[in-house]
């Protein structure tokens, strides 16, 4: 029984990154919302075998992910679509102003 539960939680984050990706391009394509069916379906196009319920349950192990039902995957809005960007448009503007003193 052990071996069954460590090849289900391996499993289980396998899966798990596979919806942070599909969550984070959502995010960065400006949505706020996507089907949960829609959803559902890339990842069993992507190779994932997973259930309704279990994606639900997966869901709420998401930070970018504000709500989820059967019907619909709320994104969490509080949550920046890029961290990053904005840090390297603060490194850029730096750079910009150091090359115009030289």
């Amino acid at each position: 029984m052990l071996i069954n539960e460590v090849i289900t939680n391996e499993g289980q984050g396998y899966v798990l990154n596979g919806i942070e990706e599909l969550i984070v391009r959502a995010k960065a394509r400006g949505l706020t919302k996507i089907s949960t069916e829609a959803l559902l379906t890339k990842l069993k196009a992507a190779g994932y075998f997973i259930e309704l319920e279990t994606l639900l349950d997966l869901l709420k192990k998401v930070d970018a992910v504000g709500a989820a039902n059967r019907e619909e995957v709320t994104l969490d809005t509080a949550i920046p679509n890029s961290p990053k960007k904005k840090t390297m448009q603060l490194y850029l503007r730096w750079l910009q102003n150091k090359l115009k003193r030289v």
